[in-house]
């Protein structure tokens, strides 16, 4: 093989430094384009419906940047709490990001917060299977009300506010410390929290203090509301001398179920958990050491959450007790009446500590969480999961539009490009996204379908992403709600009083709408890389720290 050399005996360059650069210039864009066609791509977070994992926050201003694996799904098949990224059933060219709560062939309730299987017995009578969250994601998912609420109130004291107590003048605090005086009978520190309505899921829980703010002054207080049984108290206790008993209590209390009393009692040495209504054990643990040194601080957390009851000493775990007999799966929902939502004394949840005993008790880094809390919404009261799909449930549950309440509108399209009935002999079909959006406000780009009035047409994205643009008069109840739902209504064009209304149809809970297919799962949120510090708070964000790892 024969090469080029110049005359001075030196090998010729085959290339000039311009094309060397063009082309690995070339190669570089080419690598790239494919590393994030099948390997990692990046996205932003645009809405809310996975706050606080996945920050999308217009009030705040915080919005992250996530990488998604591309790989993962390639090489197993997702799992249930996955943070997928997926193509939205009705509308094709739109990426969607939520939490994976539906495996196919699963028949699904979601009640009282949480994911149970639901299982047909012989005699007609259904049975319930909770499906409890990974440990590690259990921690993340918990969402902070105590200090949390009153900081972002920006309230310096907590008792007579967030707390009560009883006998209250057993109590006081100094420096964000509870002090407790015993004269020997029962003294209780309870999580009252009146403002915002006690356990309930507010959707400014779990964040830190400027973003909860902003949040809570942009949210309406009054809006369908529900008990929230899965919580966690946690405080560090230093009594002055022995104790006679310490309890830390999940009190439940439902109109037609009673009160029921979650519980880690301690006393003698001696740990147990139990649930008991009234004076009555119901259930409990076996005893295990958990002892309280007069003059030793000692951290005791207690979480009723999945239908467990766990209990934590000085940040080790002393006890799991199952209390699936007594889940809090119905009577959650809070009454709402006139646009008001109404808190019924004899349905609540109450986080608290009792105290039996004498002499002082130092009540330091009290804390009380609950969990993640899941709504029905629109859901069926059982989630039949196709085979080869999967049911999609966004982590901010009261300001996501996710599996329970995609909903598909169709219309009929003739041969002018009109819209008619879709019954309508010889029109073609049109089916799309339902989000009617209300013609005395600005277009949201997620709302569908648009009309404009004044041009007697109608805008719509179709379920494979193509913008439509027909022929169409919105009808006199558009928008309006009905049993709970907007309308979707049109008239014939050229009608201006109204005759000849007709509803366009609209389809929920079926494949291809409430169900996303194996093939349209792009890949598994995997990281927040921005906003991440020191970058962020050149742009003054609400939140700099959100670089990690997605749980």
């Amino acid at each position: 093989m024969s090469t080029a050399t110049a005359a001075d005996g030196k090998k010729k360059a085959l290339m000039g430094p311009v094309r060397v650069n063009l082309e690995a210039f070339g190669v570089a864009i080419l690598v790239a384009v494919l590393l994030k066609w099948f390997c990692v791509e990046a996205f932003q977070i645009p809405t809310s419906s996975m706050q606080p994992t996945l920050m999308g926050s217009n009030e705040a201003a915080v919005y992250d940047r996530i990488l998604v694996d591309k790989i993962l799904p390639l090489v197993r098949e997702p799992k249930r709490w996955d943070v997928t990224v997926f193509r939205y059933p009705l509308q094709k060219n739109q990426n969607y990001v939520k939490r994976i709560g539906g495996m196919p062939g699963d028949r699904l309730a979601i009640a009282g917060g949480n994911l149970y299987q639901v299982v047909d017995g012989a005699d007609g009578k259904r049975s319930f299977r909770i499906e409890r969250k990974p440990a590690d994601l259990q921690e993340a998912m918990w969402k902070n009300v105590h200090p949390g609420r009153q900081i972002a109130r920006a309230e310096t004291k907590a008792l007579d506010g967030a707390l009560g107590a009883s006998p209250n003048r057993a109590f006081r605090e100094a420096d964000g410390v509870v002090t407790a005086e015993l004269d020997g009978g029962r003294a209780l520190l309870y999580f009252r929290d009146d403002l915002d309505g006690g356990l309930i899921d507010r959707v400014w829980d779990g964040y830190p203090e400027a973003v909860a703010r902003a949040i809570r002054d942009k949210s309406p207080m009054d809006q369908p509301q529900e008990i929230v049984a899965d919580a966690r108290i946690a405080a560090t206790l230093t009594p002055a001398q022995a104790l006679d008993e310490v309890a830390f209590e999940i009190d439940v209390q439902r109109p037609n179920s009673g009160r029921v009393t979650f519980a880690l009692v301690v006393k003698a040495g001696k740990g147990q958990l139990l649930a008991r209504r009234d004076a009555t054990v119901l259930g409990s643990s076996p005893e295990f050491p958990c002892e309280l040194a007069a003059g030793a601080a000692t951290t005791l957390a207690f979480a009723r959450v999945d239908d467990e009851l766990v209990a934590w000493r000085d940040g080790a775990q002393a006890q799991r007790f199952d209390c699936a007999q007594w889940a809090v799966r119905d009577e959650c929902v809070l009454p709402f009446q006139d646009g008001r939502l109404q808190k019924p004394a004899n349905q609540r949840v109450v986080a608290q500590i009792a105290l039996r005993g004498k002499g002082a008790v130092r009540i330091a880094d009290l804390r009380i969480d609950r969990d993640m809390h899941w709504t029905r919404s629109g859901a069926p009261e059982v989630v039949e999961v196709p085979e080869g799909h999967y049911y999609m449930l966004g982590d901010n549950t009261l300001q996501s539009i996710d599996s329970r309440g995609w909903t598909a509108v169709t219309i009929g399209v003739d041969a002018e490009d009109r819209i008619v009935p879709p019954d309508t002999p010889g029109c073609r079909v049109v089916r799309g996204n339902k989000r009617p959006m209300n013609l005395a406000n600005a277009p949201d780009r997620d709302e569908t379908p648009i009309p404009i009035p004044e041009q007697q047409a109608v805008v719509m994205i179709d379920e494979y992403g193509e913008i439509l643009r027909l022929k169409g008069v919105a009808g006199p109840g558009w928008a309006q709600v009905r049993d709970g739902k907007a309308r979707v209504s049109f008239v014939p064009p050229g009608q201006q009083d109204g005759r000849g209304e007709w509803e366009a149809p609209e389809s929920t809970n079926s494949k291809g709408i409430s169900f996303v297919p194996r093939d349209d799962i792009q890949g598994r949120a995997v990281m927040v890389f921005y906003p991440a510090r020191p970058f962020s708070w050149l742009f003054g964000s609400n939140w700099p720290g959100r670089f990690g790892f997605v749980r």
